[in-house]
Parts: C-alpha cells; sequence; structure tokens
C-alpha cells in the first residue's frame, strides 16, 4: 500500500468508530448516525482507493448489518434487487457489439470528410463522433477507442512539440466529449442508469427515454461545441498541411461495403432505441426487459455476433458492484431517517425555491461537492436522498432535479481523476493542472445551461 492508500485507512476507520462515540445529533437515531459513518467510511475509502474498489464495496455491505444499520444481509442488499443493473449488465453486450464492427470509424470517417478541413475541425470532428457513439454505447470503452484514434491522429506531427501542442486540445477534449454524450440518453451511461434507478427505488417515480433525452440533448449540443471552442482556444493546436490530413483520413476510411454483420448490429441497436423510445408512451414496455432481449439477440444462431466468453470479459463487473452498492446504501440512508434529518436540520427551515432557483442550487450543489467526492456514483448516492426529500418541502418535481443532479454528476471532469478522464491522462499528453484551465469555464457553463433550460424543459414534458 502506499502512503495515500494507509492514510485513507486510518482516516476512514476513524471516522467510522467516531460515530459510535460521538453525541447523536437532534432528530437523528443512533442508527442514522452509524449509516453516516459508514457513508463517510465508504466516501473516503473510494477517493483514497485505499482498497480495491469491488473489495471496499464486499467490506461496506458486510458491514451493513454487522453494524446494525439494516436488520440483515438481505435487507442490506436490497439494491441488488433494482432492474436497472441488469440494463447495465445488458448495455455491455450494445457497447461490445459495436465494437467488434467499424462503424466507429465509419461515422468518424464521415464527420472528417465533411468537417476535416484544419487541425481543429479534426478535433471538432473525433469529440462529435465521440460523443455520438457514447450516446448509445457506455463511456469506458468509448474512451478508449477515441484515445486510439486519437493517438492516431497525433502520428501526423513530426515535430514533437506541434504533436504536444495538439495532444492537449485533443485528449482533453476526447474524454470530456465521451461524457457529454453519455448523457444523451439513459443508455448512454450508467451513471444515467443509477440516477433514474435511485429516483425509481426511493420516490416511485419514472423518468422516461424521452423525458430524459428531451433535457439533456440541447444542453450537450451546445457543450460540445462549446468545449471545443474553449479547448482549442485555451490549447490552440498545431496546423499541417491538407494533404496530410487527407492521407490520414484513408488510413481510416472503411473501403469494403457494410457487412451482414454490421447490419445486424444496427438493425437490433435500432430495434433497442425504438422500444426504448416506444416505452416512454407504453409503461408496459420495460427498458430492461428490452435490453435483455436486445442483448440476447446478439448470440443467437445465425446472428452470433457475440459468444458468451466475449461478453464476460466485456462486462465491467466492478461498476456492476459499485452502483449495486450505491443503491444498498442510499436504501439505507433514506430507511434510517438521514435524508429527512438533512433536510429538516441542516438545511435552512425557510428554505424555499422557485424551479429555476431549485435547479441552479442542485447544480452548484452537485459541482461543489464533486470537489470534495469526485466519484459520480457515491455522488449520486450521497445526494439523491437528500434532493427527494428537498423537493418535497420546496413543492418541485423531484424528477427535475434528480436529472439535474444526474447530468451533473455525468460531467465530473474538473480534475482528471474520475474514470473516463483518466484514461486519457495516464498516456502522459497533458498534466493534471492543464484541464482545469478549460473545464472550470465548461461546468460553470453548465450550470447556466441547465438552469435556463431544464425548467423549460420540464414544463414541455409534464415535469413542472
Amino acid at each position: 500500500m502506499n502512503k495515500k492508500q494507509i492514510i485513507g485507512l486510518i482516516i476512514s476507520i476513524a471516522v467510522l468508530m467516531a460515530a459510535f462515540f460521538l453525541p447523536i445529533p437532534m432528530g437523528l437515531t443512533d442508527k442514522g448516525l452509524i449509516t453516516i459513518g459508514l457513508l463517510l467510511f465508504f466516501l473516503i475509502m473510494l477517493i483514497t482507493e485505499a482498497l480495491p474498489v469491488g473489495v471496499i464495496c464486499f467490506l461496506c455491505l458486510a458491514l451493513l448489518p454487522t453494524l446494525g444499520v439494516t436488520k440483515n444481509l438481505t435487507a442490506g442488499l436490497s439494491g441488488f434487487t433494482n432492474t436497472i443493473l441488469f440494463f447495465v449488465l445488458a448495455s455491455f453486450g450494445l457497447a461490445e457489439a459495436v465494437a467488434s464492427t467499424p462503424i466507429v470509424q465509419r461515422i468518424l470517417h464521415a464527420l472528417l470528410k465533411k468537417f476535416g478541413k484544419d487541425v481543429k475541425t479534426c478535433v471538432l470532428a473525433i469529440m462529435v463522433a465521440g460523443a455520438i457513439v457514447s450516446s448509445i454505447v457506455t463511456d469506458v470503452p468509448s474512451v478508449v477507442v477515441f484515445m486510439g484514434i486519437g493517438a492516431s491522429f497525433l502520428k501526423l506531427f513530426v515535430n514533437a512539440a506541434d504533436r504536444q501542442q495538439t495532444a492537449k486540445s485533443l485528449m482533453i477534449g476526447i474524454p470530456i466529449a465521451v461524457m457529454l454524450g453519455g448523457l444523451m440518453t439513459p443508455a448512454g451511461s450508467g451513471i444515467n442508469i443509477l440516477t433514474i434507478g435511485l429516483l425509481q427505488n426511493l420516490a416511485g417515480i419514472q423518468i422516461t427515454f424521452i423525458q430524459w433525452m428531451v433535457c439533456s440533448i440541447p444542453i450537450v449540443m451546445v457543450m460540445i461545441l462549446l468545449a471545443w471552442f474553449v479547448l482549442t482556444k485555451i490549447f490552440p493546436p498545431a496546423e499541417i498541411e491538407q494533404t496530410e490530413i487527407q492521407a490520414y483520413m484513408t488510413t481510416i476510411e472503411v473501403k469494403e461495403k457494410v457487412s451482414s454483420r454490421e447490419l445486424k448490429v444496427i438493425f437490433i441497436g435500432l430495434g433497442m432505441i425504438t422500444f426504448w423510445l416506444l416505452s416512454s408512451f407504453f409503461p408496459a414496455i420495460e427498458v430492461t426487459v428490452v435490453a435483455l432481449f436486445g442483448c440476447v439477440c446478439f448470440f443467437l444462431p445465425g446472428i452470433k455476433i457475440l459468444t458468451w466468453e466475449r461478453y464476460m470479459k466485456a462486462v465491467s463487473w466492478t461498476s456492476f458492484i459499485l452502483i449495486g452498492t450505491v443503491l444498498c446504501i442510499a436504501n439505507t440512508i433514506v430507511a434510517n431517517g438521514v435524508s429527512d434529518w438533512f433536510v429538516t436540520y441542516i438545511l435552512p427551515s425557510s428554505l424555499s425555491f422557485s424551479i429555476m432557483e431549485g435547479v441552479f442550487f442542485v447544480a452548484v450543489l452537485s459541482f461543489v461537492i464533486m470537489l470534495i467526492v469526485p466519484v459520480a456514483p457515491a455522488l449520486i448516492g450521497v445526494l439523491t436522498p437528500v434532493i427527494i426529500s428537498l423537493a418535497a418541502t420546496t413543492g418541485i418535481n423531484p424528477a427535475l432535479l434528480i436529472i439535474t443532479l444526474g447530468l451533473c454528476a455525468g460531467n465530473c471532469y474538473l480534475f482528471p481523476i474520475d474514470t473516463i478522464p483518466l484514461i486519457t491522462y495516464t498516456a502522459g499528453h497533458y498534466k493534471m493542472t492543464d484541464m482545469p484551465k478549460a473545464t472550470v469555464w465548461l461546468q460553470l457553463a453548465f450550470i447556466g445551461l441547465a438552469t435556463l433550460w431544464l425548467p423549460i424543459a420540464g414544463n414541455l414534458i409534464g415535469l413542472v
């Protein structure tokens, strides 16, 4: 273990132990205080990476009944009964099916052909392609694919200084675009699914595919262009000859016609998206059922896009366990009255918001707490019960505030600490301090756009 891990382990244990000896605050039970201690223990362990993520989750699940905050382990594991977890599993099948074909290359080549006039517009084309792909393919495989594309593009620069100069805007832009694209549909990110699942689990309110997309897509479209503009202004890429760009486009061009394998993936993917959209109008269509049927189709005789072995390797079991654990802890926070206590005793008693003020408050709160808890699933697990209780006191539809939370949590890129930006950061193209030079302005812009658009969107989709 390194120094950071040892310190994290010591602090997390000390915080958990303190919950047994501190005086119980007014309005909170002893179970509630221990629940807060366990929550802080979980967060500190995650942030300091004191143990592997899966091990931290197993430990916290075991501590739920051991510390007496749940009746038994069965009650503690309630989060793993959420259907959203199986949606996450099925989405990995769709992601792997798309990745197994040259569909991504075709999309990128088409965009470069249209917009790739110079290096700046090539950066834009790569970012737009990344956003499009990540709207249905989960963020991690998307950023890995586009980091490889970005690395191949950088090879065009013979001069090392020009290559490094261009790499900053490109390699910071790729994870930002992927994370933004992942917000466009519920299927785009596990963060979206976790947000929707917690709202349904804790408040009994279902956010439909179309409701989510109406809220997210206009913001994402503006943010992609804004992110590109800000990045290329702060980190202007070096220019190369148009002939060299054309040569690169030739290397990524898929000259073969669309294969039957690609057609199968496109047909099944479009079928899943169609039924997901229809679920907004026909509640009998369950999005997780559609995802499971779609995933199964990739394995059927005559289709055989995936094998079980390949699928098992593609699944991020760490993500599955982390999301399930967050759901379990969130359920416990509600069951032991912690969220109600926070709203009643911590927030001002006279708190009153208009819809726009409520969205602004949640957006700012999300980004501020993200500085302390830069782990999006944990952030959502902590804030969702509190925001649902807050919505009840202010009379705002909790769905609108929870969508705000989910969208903001999906923008965890102030520093390259989240998994997605870490993937490009570890390649060594930019420093830890480079990213916030651009992203601080993007996160402020996101707060403004969310504040302006979400109340309008909420009115359009019946959440206001």
